[in-house]
């Protein structure tokens, strides 16, 4: 049920991601002053500077806060990542992570078309991101990867069910993606692509289709506007995840998601680096960062059936539409544009209001 104040945790991270949050956060107090919805913020230290600060990249008093709260909202870190992977992702078990990559007319290029709309579906919590590495002699190192069939069922329901709540092809269906290496890996990629395909038969308006990675990776650069969800385990899909982004404009366009909706943990970030080489200058695409604000909300909005809050959401996708629709010198320098990091937030926030 509806909640009268949602508790968010904080975490600006590092490099250009103060900057990029304080845009973000323009937008997103004034959509929620809109809609009349209350968000308790608390903000925690995370990411390189905390690990210089304090000797450890994510606090056990950070980690506390994340437990309790409602959502996340993430900055992108630096060398750390992989500490916050470990202590977030994989001990909070957040096995889905969405990443949504989209183009306009207005973006073209750098995008390669106007009509890109594909979202990456990443499990999360398995495969070679594990980081289980051995050196067995001087010299030789053997990397472990975990599969595990519970980790391909539950992704393999999450497609799905997302793929039919996406718009309809040509074909009348919605359309659905696997990317593996089944041909290589044939007992751990095998059994995605065997899962998946015991789930598609529940999923009849789904037109699903399994391609090997490298395929996929040449056929989203020929004809990406062809594609509409893809699924794939951890690594292969974070690699699709920022060919995807690039080709729909650039990975400062692209948010991520972080989320287990059975223990109603999560964290939004986006899909970026830090970017320690642009940091201060005020340069810094925040459109990706801005979407994560929007994938919370409507994640809150959802597991607590609070529909103001998906309203909220649409109101800033609706906003970045018009934002990107508007003349060249109010868009993000890096999609060619002449506005500064917080005119962007500024002019979000602005359009919220139309």
């Amino acid at each position: 049920m509806p909640k009268k104040s949602y508790k968010i945790c904080l975490m600006r991270g590092d490099g250009v991601g103060p900057e990029i949050f304080d845009a973000t956060m323009l937008v997103l107090n004034t959509v929620c002053d809109k809609f009349k919805i209350a968000l308790d913020y608390t903000e925690v230290p995370a990411g390189d500077s905390t690990l210089k600060k304090l000797g450890v990249a994510l606090p056990k008093s950070s980690l506390e806060t994340f437990a309790t709260s409602d959502a996340c909202l993430k900055g992108p870190v630096g060398e750390t990542v992989m500490d916050i992977n470990v202590a977030l992702r994989f001990g909070f078990d957040l096995y889905a992570n969405l990443r949504p990559a989209r183009s306009y007319p207005s973006i073209c290029p750098p995008a390669l078309r106007p009509d890109i709309d594909i979202v990456v579906i990443r499990e999360n919590s398995e495969g070679f991101y594990r980081a289980l590495e051995n050196e067995i002699e001087p010299g030789v190192w053997t990397s472990a990867g975990v599969f595990t069939e519970k980790g391909a069922k539950r992704l393999a329901n999450f497609a799905f069910k997302y793929a039919m709540n996406r718009r309809t092809s040509k074909t009348g269906k919605r359309k659905l993606v696997l990317a593996t290496k089944a041909n290589i890996f044939r007992n751990t990629h095998g059994m995605y692509l065997k899962t998946f395909e015991e789930t598609a038969s529940r999923y009849p308006n789904v037109a699903f289709q399994h391609l090997y990675a490298d395929a996929l990776c040449a056929r989203l650069v020929r004809d990406p506007e062809n594609f509409d969800v893809i699924a794939s385990e951890n690594l292969i899909a974070d690699l699709l995840s920022d060919l995807v982004g690039q080709v729909a404009g650039g990975l400062g366009m692209t948010p991520g998601t972080n989320i287990n909706y059975e223990t109603k943990h999560a964290y939004f970030e986006p899909t970026h680096g830090c970017a320690p080489d642009i940091a201060g200058k005020g340069i810094a695409n925040p459109i990706g960062q801005i979407r994560a604000a929007a994938l919370m909300l409507d994640y809150l909005g959802t597991v607590h059936e609070d529909p103001k809050l998906n309203d909220a959401s649409a109101c800033i996708e609706s906003a970045i539409d018009k934002l990107l629709a508007s003349e060249r010198t109010r868009l993000p320098i890096e999609v060619g544009g002449r506005a500064n990091t917080i005119d962007v937030g500024k002019s979000v926030a602005s359009m919220t209001m139309v």
